[in-house]
């Protein structure tokens, strides 16, 4: 029987028990015997006698592991370097403390203090004005239903990095500080090396997958998604509300004076205010 089991079985026993299989035993009882008047298993009165043959001794000798590397007060700055710099690397942590340890020693005290390596949360450097408008636009369609939200159309362009480098900055954090200001970045559009893709969805269809290659502006916006794309899709959708961020290529003067050159009475309404910081605009 491997170790591990027998050990498990072994530390079932007490020390009352251990005493009394190894006195049954010497008295020439037999392991099914003993067994039935101690109510335990065969397995363990056999690993407990073979032990006491072997080692001369009831107890489980105690092995001491491996060494500790750090001190309990060590340890304890690991933590607390972790918590004033949540975005240091484990090598900057172990020079800042001082200790002569392996990366995967500092990765082990701090995740014994329940400390993790997560990536940043990226979110919006949004205005008080901003954040206000948001909750107006919530609150306005807080009572909406599934057929309301049916109606909706959702539309948005993603960027597809083909860079090697994302600039991934990981922090040390508890669980639930995810939306704390020290553990988020704030992120803005760049001009790096990619693809830029284009579709929308609706509640149980979706347009195009549309990739554009460039920079999107105002006049590509109109030209290669609004009059080839959007139109014919919304076409379909009789009362459908066309949802779009607030990027500049959807806030163009060209962008915003379309909706009223289409015949189609989905979209011949004005375009909405749409609102800063990202929040949707709709055309109805």
């Amino acid at each position: 029987m491997p170790g591990k089991y027998a050990r498990r079985y072994f530390s079932q026993l007490s020390e009352f028990e251990r005493g009394l299989i190894i006195g049954m035993k010497t008295a020439d009882w037999s392991t099914r015997r003993v067994a039935g008047h101690v109510d335990r298993s065969e397995c363990a009165v056999r690993n407990c006698w073979e032990h006491w043959t072997r080692e001369g001794t009831h107890a489980w000798k105690t092995r001491s592991g491996a060494t500790r590397k750090t001190t309990r007060r060590e340890d304890r700055r690991i933590v607390r370097q972790a918590l004033v710099d949540p975005i240091g690397t484990r090598s900057t942590i172990r020079a800042d403390v001082g200790v002569a340890t392996v990366p995967q020693t500092i990765s082990r005290h701090l995740a014994e203090a329940n400390l993790k390596s997560k990536r940043r949360f990226r979110a919006l450097p949004l205005t008080p004005e901003h954040r206000q408008q948001r909750l107006q636009w919530c609150q306005a369609r807080s009572v909406w239903n599934v057929t309301d939200w049916q109606k909706v159309v959702f539309s948005d362009e993603s960027r597809l990095v083909l860079g090697t480098d994302d600039n991934r900055v990981r922090v040390w954090r508890l669980p639930g500080e995810r939306y704390n200001s020290p553990y988020t970045v704030l992120r803005h559009t760049a001009r790096t090396a990619g693809v830029m893709v284009w579709e929308a969805i609706a509640y149980d269809s979706r347009s195009t997958l549309i990739v554009l290659r460039g920079t999107l502006t105002g006049q590509r916006y109109v030209d290669d998604i609004l009059r080839p794309h959007v139109g014919p899709f919304l076409n379909g959708l009789p009362g459908a509300i066309f949802q779009q961020d607030n990027a500049r290529p959807h806030t163009a003067r060209v962008a915003s004076r379309l909706p009223t050159s289409f015949s189609d009475s989905s979209m011949s309404n004005q375009l909405n205010a749409g609102l800063c910081g990202g929040m949707y605009c709709s055309w109805r």
